[in-house]
């Protein structure tokens, strides 16, 4: 998606790639003593806290923009996976936190946010448009008509963005609503991206109507 920026500690190393970054706050929030943006030259100070501390608020960030790596190893540093999760944020992206393959390409840091508004300029991920095109949406997730049986997890969740179309996910995961409430338990789904459905998060088939035609991250030019 871009440059990657490396920040070299004794025990880790923090990449930051800002292309994927779309300033939730989480990391100067939460450990300022190592991620301060206030501070002139290098914001990122590895050495700041406890190489522990510096990998969870890595692995707090929600976009997968910023990743721990252990110096020795060369490993990402992150919790163990306890499951795929799908979060629909209100007026937002969606937060996919699983092990996941998008588009044929494995992602390694197991988080991304992936555009629902229809706006971004590096389709399929989020570059926060939705705040530009005042895209509102209160992330509510209604809990399925009838019980779904969960397939077993056996690998990672497939997602592809359909040229002009939906995300769709395939892959057992658990669907969340903006209120942080539990949702549905799905096998499969296909998610509007173009920002017109009716039945939010949901994709309806408005894409049609509306002659959506997302841009790529590479070249600015139609997804696919």
């Amino acid at each position: 998606m871009g440059r990657i920026h490396r920040y070299e500690g004794n025990e880790v190393i923090v990449e930051f790639e800002p292309g994927r970054c779309i300033h939730t706050g989480d990391c100067t929030h939460g450990l300022p003593e190592v991620f301060d943006t206030r501070r002139s030259g290098r914001w990122v100070h590895p050495d700041g806290a406890a190489a522990s501390m510096v990998a969870l608020t890595c692995a707090a960030c929600p976009t997968g923009a910023l990743r721990c790596i252990h110096k020795q190893t060369g490993e990402i540093m992150q919790p163990e996976q306890t499951g795929h999760t799908v979060q629909v944020i209100a007026n937002g992206p969606l937060y996919v936190h699983a092990d996941m393959v998008v588009n044929g390409q494995h992602e390694q840091a197991r988080r991304a946010a992936f555009c629902r508004c229809g706006q971004s300029r590096l389709m399929p991920w989020c570059d926060n448009s939705h705040r530009q095109s005042h895209f509102t949406d209160a992330g509510v997730v209604s809990q399925p008509s009838t019980e779904t049986t969960q397939a077993e997890a056996r690998g990672p969740l497939q997602i592809h963005s359909i040229p002009n179309g939906p995300l769709l996910i395939d892959g057992p995961f658990t669907l969340i609503g903006a209120d942080q409430s539990s949702g549905c338990k799905l096998n499969n789904a296909a998610f509007c991206r173009c920002g017109a459905s009716g039945a939010k998060p949901y994709c309806d088939g408005s894409h049609l109507s509306t002659e959506f035609e997302p841009s790529s991250p590479a070249t600015g030019t139609k997804d696919d």
